[in-house]
């Protein structure tokens, strides 16, 4: 299941992360993004291969900024978090295009994403793009 609905997400990460994170995600700053893994965990999720603790709390996360956020601002956020992010942030970055609809929103920063992801020859990226891409 590449994408699974963000409720299936979110009962996943509940029942998977450490033990008092599990109302992460709060969108604080970008520090609370990369924190992620060390809040969180990085335990595989329960019923969904190839998730993580960290992998869903920043998709959740981001999913939460997108409610609140006008559209040109969370293309701000997603480049600024991608850019500047580690392997681990980056993919989550990937992950979450799925579900904030950034493919139709901005078009160009998908691709810019995806093609870098593509290019860096990192496993974990690679599928992240590729799991982007189908949506």
């Amino acid at each position: 299941m590449p994408h699974p609905p963000i409720a299936t997400l979110r009962s996943a990460f509940t029942a998977s992360a450490k033990p008092g994170s599990q109302d992460w995600p709060s969108f604080a700053d970008f520090a609370a993004f990369a924190a992620a893994g060390r809040a969180c965990g990085r335990a595989p999720l329960l019923g969904l291969p190839g998730w993580t603790c960290d992998d869903a709390a920043r998709v959740l996360a981001l999913a939460e900024l997108a409610v609140r956020t006008p559209e040109c601002d969370l293309s701000a956020h997603l480049r600024t978090l991608y850019w500047r992010g580690d392997a681990h942030e980056r993919r989550a970055v990937l992950r979450s295009l799925p579900y904030l609809a950034v493919r139709q929103r901005d078009p160009a920063l998908a691709a810019a994403l995806v093609e870098d992801a593509l290019r860096s020859g990192d496993p974990q990226l690679v599928a992240a793009a590729r799991f982007a891409e189908v949506a």
